[in-house]
């Protein structure tokens, strides 16, 4: 059986990138919909931890969306687009 408390996390963190991602662009609420939700629920309680260990990633991805780090899942992607889908899963701006 599932830990409450895991499970309670894992539904506050989808809420919020949900939450966050209604503000913003279509673009960012279809990847967010289609690739990111699944995912979290896919991966339950370790949600978190894969989503802290892509947000590195971020940083080269803005300077080079074809980098290998991104799986080529961001290919036509531009800096803005990369910062706000940033924003939207972490609750704040890149430095």
């Amino acid at each position: 059986m599932d830990n409450p408390e895991i499970v309670g996390q894992q539904n506050e963190l989808a809420t919020e990138i949900s939450t966050r991602a209604n503000s913003a662009s279509e673009k960012i609420q279809k990847r967010v919909k289609e690739i990111i939700m699944p995912n979290i629920n896919q991966m339950g309680k370790y949600a978190e931890r894969w989503l802290d260990g892509l947000q590195n990633d971020f940083y080269t991805l803005v300077e080079n969306p074809d980098d290998e780090c991104g799986n080529g899942n961001y290919k036509g992607w531009n800096a803005n687009e990369l910062r706000e889908l940033y924003s939207v899963l972490y609750g704040e701006e890149m430095d």
